[in-house]
C-alpha cells in the first residue's frame, strides 16, 4: 500500500512540472536566424575581361640592326578562370589565370634606307647564313600569352543576409600581372616574360552555391626582348620592347562557392 502512495505523490509531481520542462535546442542547425549573417565563401569559377589594346597608351621600342619601326596592335578578350578566398569579412585574396592573343603588324619608318641596308648586308654567296632578312623588316607577329594575376581585395559588405542566404559586397583590389609569351610566327625574337599590376574595382553578388562579380579593371603590362642572334655588336640593335596600359576594362566572373 506504501508503495502506491509513493507511486501516486511521484505521478502527480511529474504532472505539476510539466509545464516547466525546456528542451535544449541550441546545438540544432538553425535554417533561419535574426542574429546570424551570411559569410563569404571561397569561389572559383569562368572569367572574361573585353580587354581592348589603344596604340595611344603603348609605348614601344621595335628595332631590326638598328633601324626603327613602326607597330600596329589588335587583340582579344581575356578568358580565363579566377577564384577569391575570404581571409576576413572585408579582406580576401585572389587569382586570375586567363589567355589572351595579341597580333602585332610591324614596318620600317623609312622602308627605303631599310631595304637598301637589307642589301648591303646581304651576300648572296652565304644567304642561309644570313642574321636578318626580309620578313624580319615588315610582317605580323602572331602572340599567345598565358597571364596570371594575384593579389588581395578590400570589401565593403552591403546586405549579409543568412535567412536568404544571400550577399552583396563593394570591393576595390590591386595585386601583380605576370605571365608568359608565345611567338608563334617565324620570328628571330626570343619569347620574353610579361610584369606587370592590375587595380579596379567591382561588386560581387552571392546566392547559396553561386557567385556574380564584375567590374572595371586597370592594367599595365610590360616586355623586352632580343634577337637570338645578334645582326650587330649590340643586342640593342634588334629589340622589341612593349609597354602599354588599358583603362576601364569591364570584366565578369560567374561560378560557385567552394564551401
Amino acid at each position: 500500500m506504501r508503495k502506491q502512495i509513493f507511486t501516486l505523490i511521484a505521478l502527480f509531481s511529474t504532472l505539476s512540472f510539466a509545464d516547466r520542462i525546456v528542451i535544449d535546442t541550441t546545438m540544432a542547425a538553425a535554417e533561419n536566424s535574426e542574429h546570424m549573417v551570411y559569410e563569404d565563401r571561397g569561389s572559383f569559377g569562368p572569367y572574361v575581361e573585353f580587354n581592348n589594346i589603344k596604340m595611344k597608351n603603348v609605348e614601344y621600342s621595335y628595332k631590326v640592326h638598328g633601324k626603327k619601326q613602326d607597330i600596329s596592335i589588335d587583340n582579344s578578350y581575356i578568358y580565363g578562370a579566377s577564384g577569391s578566398l575570404p581571409l576576413t569579412e572585408w579582406f580576401d585574396i585572389y587569382l586570375m589565370a586567363g589567355y589572351q592573343y595579341i597580333g602585332i603588324s610591324h614596318k620600317p619608318r623609312n622602308e627605303k634606307d631599310a631595304y637598301e641596308d637589307l642589301a648591303a648586308n646581304t651576300d648572296e654567296d652565304d644567304f642561309f647564313e644570313a642574321t636578318f632578312d626580309s620578313t624580319d623588316l615588315k610582317g605580323r607577329h602572331q602572340v599567345h600569352t598565358a597571364l596570371f594575376q594575384l593579389g588581395f581585395d578590400f570589401a565593403l559588405p552591403i546586405v549579409m543576409n543568412y535567412n536568404h542566404q544571400f550577399m552583396l559586397k563593394a570591393y576595390a583590389f590591386g595585386g601583380a600581372v605576370f605571365g608568359k609569351t608565345f611567338f608563334s610566327d617565324d620570328t628571330k625574337f626570343l619569347s620574353p616574360v610579361i610584369y606587370g599590376y592590375a587595380y579596379g574595382a567591382g561588386l560581387r553578388m552571392a546566392w547559396h552555391g553561386f557567385f556574380l562579380s564584375g567590374g572595371f579593371r586597370n592594367n599595365h603590362e610590360y616586355f623586352h626582348t632580343y634577337f637570338e642572334r645578334k645582326t650587330t655588336d649590340k643586342k640593342e640593335d634588334d629589340e622589341f620592347m612593349l609597354d602599354f596600359d588599358t583603362y576601364f576594362q569591364p570584366y565578369v566572373s560567374l561560378g560557385i562557392t567552394l564551401f
